[in-house]
């Protein structure tokens, strides 16, 4: 056996796997963990708002619970429009 042939054999030895398994999952998580990041900043915005809102309504809230329930529905479509476009599941109108 030549040196070469000694040589080729001792790196053939040493070379890395063909598939990683744990480079998979890594990847996975991260992209994972940048959508979640992602959701989270789009979300908070919205969270903001919200409270702000509810903080400048509370007020009013005893005299929307004592109408006819009409205003209740009204608010209570719009609050479920707002989580559900907040869940990703509804898209705005272009």
């Amino acid at each position: 056996m030549m040196d070469d042939d000694r040589l080729a054999a001792l790196w053939a030895l040493d070379e890395p796997p063909a598939r990683d398994p744990a480079f998979v999952p890594a990847v996975l998580d991260r992209l994972e963990r940048r959508g979640f990041r992602t959701k989270v900043v789009r979300l908070v915005p919205l969270f903001v708002a919200t409270i702000v809102v509810c903080c400048m309504i509370a007020p009013s809230i005893d005299a929307l619970l004592q109408s006819d329930g009409a205003a209740l529905v009204i608010a209570a479509a719009g609050l479920a429009l707002a989580v559900r476009y907040a869940s990703g599941k509804l898209t705005p109108i272009r």
